[in-house]
């Protein structure tokens, strides 16, 4: 058994980190509550632009356009990555990147002779991959601290300027779907080309007056369908990751406050102990001279 000395280090030390954990918690629930206001409020948004496309599609047939035309010859691919900038999130970052290796391999079997890259958003994304030598391009990984259309601009421009020019016959977008604050669901979407087709089902529609038509108001509307796509996914992931921080720092909360009271006990019984055998060494000296 432990002395006193080390039992009281060892204390404090969980004490110490008990408040740590706590105060991130504290500090993860403020940031998760406002991310997932942030995802409430643009997915309406986001599914009525997709609802908008969807029954103009009805009305045309099939999309066409520089978004949606699918290369004979895949020969680039790129997989855009959105992980974390920061760690003590559980197995948020692990489980994408694994979800990303998975994907990576899946589609190097499909299109052996395609050249595959990844775009992290991310610091632990970028990290992570880097390492195991992978082609790795670095997006600009502050806009994950305060995410806002304007920035996600910026990628939707490199994303569509890559497509449009042959840099990228393919463009996949991975990260984790928000949940709940304990559940993510990691996703692999494909942005572009841009895949919608006709619904199947023959509900009786009112079609719409459209003005000039239906192909001018789709072609209009996809670079918005792209960009809310993209912004949607950081949003989604944002949300994920501080959901995910703050259930890791609760649990390991709990887990000091248990080793905390294990130890409590173990010190008293060390402490008890202790003091029994001084007792015992007292009684046994009085005995002695007693006898004499």
């Amino acid at each position: 058994m432990a002395n006193l000395k080390e039992i009281r280090t060892r204390i404090a030390s969980v004490a110490s980190t008990k408040k740590i954990t706590s105060a991130m918690k504290m500090v993860s629930a403020a940031k998760f509550k406002k991310a997932q206001i942030n995802v409430l409020r643009f997915r309406p948004f986001n599914d009525q632009i997709n609802n908008i496309l969807q029954s103009s599609i009805e009305f045309i047939g099939s999309l066409s356009g520089d978004y949606v035309n699918e290369k004979q010859q895949v020969k680039n691919i790129v997989l855009i990555v959105i992980t974390s900038n920061n760690s003590m999130c559980g197995a948020f970052n692990s489980n994408i990147i694994k979800f990303s290796i998975e994907q990576y391999k899946s589609l190097s079997t499909s299109y052996p002779s395609a050249r595959i890259s990844f775009y992290t958003l991310g610091k632990k994304g970028y990290d992570a991959l880097s390492r195991r030598g992978l082609n790795v391009i670095e997006l600009n990984h502050k806009m994950l601290d305060k995410p806002n259309v304007e920035n996600t601009k910026d990628i939707f421009n490199t994303l569509v300027k890559e497509f449009k020019n042959g840099s990228a016959d393919k463009i996949f977008l991975i990260y984790n779907k928000f949940k709940s604050a304990a559940s993510q669901q990691q996703v692999a979407e494909l942005l572009l080309p841009i895949n919608i087709s006709k619904t199947t089902k023959t509900t009786n529609k009112i079609k719409p007056i459209i003005e000039p038509n239906p192909q001018v108001l789709v072609e209009r509307i996809l670079p918005y369908y792209l960009l809310n796509k993209i912004h949607s996914a950081i949003l989604e992931s944002v949300a994920a990751e501080h959901g995910a921080r703050m259930t890791a720092m609760h649990q390991a909360t709990e887990n000091a406050v248990a080793l905390h009271n294990q130890l409590l006990l173990e010190y008293n019984k060390a402490r008890q102990a202790s003091i029994t055998v001084e007792i015992l060494e007292i009684v046994s000296g009085a005995s002695a001279l007693s006898s004499k």
